[in-house]
């Protein structure tokens, strides 16, 4: 992730105090206005749209309906010319407060679509590993990966898949 969004993601962590998960509920509902309605969108990124403009819209709109600290940011970021960032900054806000409540975020990427047993084996695994409270798991099939899986958390990857383990021998072999 881009050093700002973690910047940004940072600040509004902090601010929420207890009511992190309010926070991530009231931002996830933004986030979602802003990449599903291209008109708001485009409004907030347009740069020839003065921000003090942008500014009384937002307050205009959202004053009652958002948090102190959610409106604020949004205004910060109007001002510093950061709409853009939302989606990325949303989407680190919900990984650090995560790792705060030691919540595991992971996805599974398979050649195949395994079964629920399967799943949760594979997220129990990594929850006592991790000594996590609780696992949110994306599952992705990748047929590219010929069998087996890949687990991603974070910036680390385990990867069980045949696909991984010829490219470690071709690796190997032309050394």
């Amino acid at each position: 992730m881009p050093l700002v969004e973690k910047r940004y993601a940072q600040a509004l962590l902090e601010l929420s105090g207890s009511d992190i998960n309010w926070v991530k509920e009231e931002f996830g509902d933004f986030t979602n206005l802003y990449n599903s309605d291209k008109d708001f969108r485009d409004f907030l990124n347009n740069p020839t749209i003065k921000t003090d403009k942008k500014q009384a819209l937002i307050r205009n709109v959202f004053t009652g309906r958002l948090s102190k600290n959610m409106l604020n940011m949004v205004l910060l970021l109007i001002s510093k010319q950061r709409t853009t960032e939302i989606p990325g900054i949303f989407n680190q806000f919900v990984q650090m407060s995560n790792e705060r409540a030691n919540v595991l975020d992971m996805r599974i990427i398979m050649a195949a679509p395994l079964d629920e047993v399967q799943l949760e084996t594979i997220r129990e695994k990594f929850k006592k590993k991790y000594n996590a409270v609780a696992v949110n798991s994306t599952e992705i099939v990748d047929e590219s990966l010929i069998g087996g899986i890949k687990v991603i958390i974070g910036d680390k990857v385990y990867d069980g898949s045949v696909k991984g383990r010829i490219e470690s021998l071709t690796e190997i072999v032309s050394v």
